[in-house]
């Protein structure tokens, strides 16, 4: 079975705000794919453009990627925007230790 990490549609379905859904959604896979976290498959959704029709699952991520998801993204989803890639950067480098 697909794991999925998460679906821009459950926040909207949630109640929050689509645009700042896919902006949040779109700083982690922009990071990850600065990172060389994401599979092919991954590089070649975020290329193709992000909306709110995005999830992000284990095929759009590279071993270690998932890793890194199963770890640290549950403690990031939560914060806003401006938070997010700080949160993001100091968790990399903790699991690059």
């Amino acid at each position: 079975m697909l794991k999925i990490y998460d679906k821009a549609q459950w926040h909207i379905d949630g109640g929050e705000d689509k645009i700042s859904v896919v902006d949040k959604l779109k700083i982690i896979l922009y990071f990850l794919l600065d990172r060389g976290l994401l599979s092919s498959e991954g590089k070649e959704i975020v290329d193709l453009g992000i909306d709110s029709s995005i999830s992000i699952h284990e095929k759009m991520l590279t071993q270690e990627g998932q890793k890194f998801m199963d770890e640290y993204y549950d403690k990031v989803i939560g914060k806003s925007k401006k938070e997010i890639i700080a949160a993001l950067e100091k968790d990399f480098d903790d699991f690059r230790l």
